[in-house]
C-alpha cells in the first residue's frame, strides 16, 4: 500500500552530510536519518501535549548494522 505522507527537501549539504556519515557507519542513510530525527524528537512535546511517538522499525525483519 503507498504511503501518501510528506516528504520535505533537505539541502544538498545535509544530504552529503548524511551521506558520509551513514558510510562512515555502514548503514543506510535512511536508517541514519530516521535514527537522528528520532532521537532528536523523543523529548520534545508534540502539539498534543504528548511525547514524540517512537518510531517503529524502519526496516521490518533486516538486521540492524
Amino acid at each position: 500500500m503507498p504511503r501518501n505522507l510528506y516528504s520535505p527537501r533537505l539541502s544538498d549539504d545535509v544530504v552529503r552530510a548524511l551521506y558520509r556519515e551513514a558510510q562512515r557507519r555502514r548503514m543506510p542513510m535512511t536508517r541514519l536519518a530516521d535514527e537522528l530525527i528520532t532521537a532528536a524528537l523523543a523529548d520534545r512535546p508534540c502539539s498534543t501535549g504528548n511525547a514524540a511517538p517512537q518510531a517503529a522499525e524502519p526496516f521490518p525483519g533486516r538486521k540492524a548494522a
